[in-house]
């Protein structure tokens, strides 16, 4: 009985799968891109309805005759730029979208482009910390301290409150700083980069 040697396989090396990207930039850039198209929708109608409002005269005459001293000064320019500030905020999901798509594309540009997104949109955070800080510290030194039988339970409530939104509002803020902090080193880190190496 013979036997015959089996005839010898060719010594291919297996492909590698893929092209080498990491497993979580893709859904990171899609799901980013989503969130800032839907959220640029949204400051789109609020730039409308600002254009809107602003325009009005009767807006225009309360502004004119009524005493907005007890108003925040904070909240007193953000309604004399009501417009500006939606616009602001319309460009910045603009630019996040078009900063999305093009870390799906592979552009260096927009690698440094999010970055940049990251670092101003977590600055932001802790702005928006401070108004409503500062909306609450002013309507306590306004609230009237005589001549209200529940003023000082008014002014309890109000701290109240101003340390437990302002608290978690720091909080959330301090929390996103860090997840952008961290996704900004990790998109810096030499896996990601070389995706960006030849690309134009």
């Amino acid at each position: 009985m013979s036997s015959t040697t089996p005839p010898l396989l060719p010594n291919a090396a297996a492909r590698p799968k893929g092209d080498g990207t990491p497993g979580f930039f893709v859904p990171m850039a899609k799901s980013v891109l989503v969130i800032c198209i839907v959220a640029a929708v949204c400051w789109a109608g609020f730039v409308v309805l600002a254009v809107v409002v602003s325009g009005s005269a009767w807006l225009q005459d309360l502004l004119r005759d009524a005493d907005l001293a007890w108003m925040p000064g904070s909240l007193r320019w953000f309604g004399r730029h009501a417009v500006a500030v939606n616009v602001a905020m319309l460009a910045i999901c603009v630019a996040g979208a078009v900063a999305a798509w093009g870390l799906l594309r592979r552009h260096r540009w927009a690698l440094w482009t999010f970055i940049v997104l990251l670092i101003g949109t977590a600055a932001l955070n802790f702005a928006g910390v401070w108004v409503v800080d500062d909306v609450y510290r002013h309507l306590g030194v306004h609230l009237p301290t005589e001549g209200m039988a529940n003023a000082m339970r008014l002014r309890s409530e109000l701290q109240s409150q101003r340390v437990i939104y302002t608290s978690m509002m720091l909080v959330t803020s301090i929390a996103f700083a860090g997840l952008h902090a961290w996704l900004a080193l990790r998109l810096l880190r030499p896996d990601v980069r070389r995706l960006f190496v030849k690309a134009p």
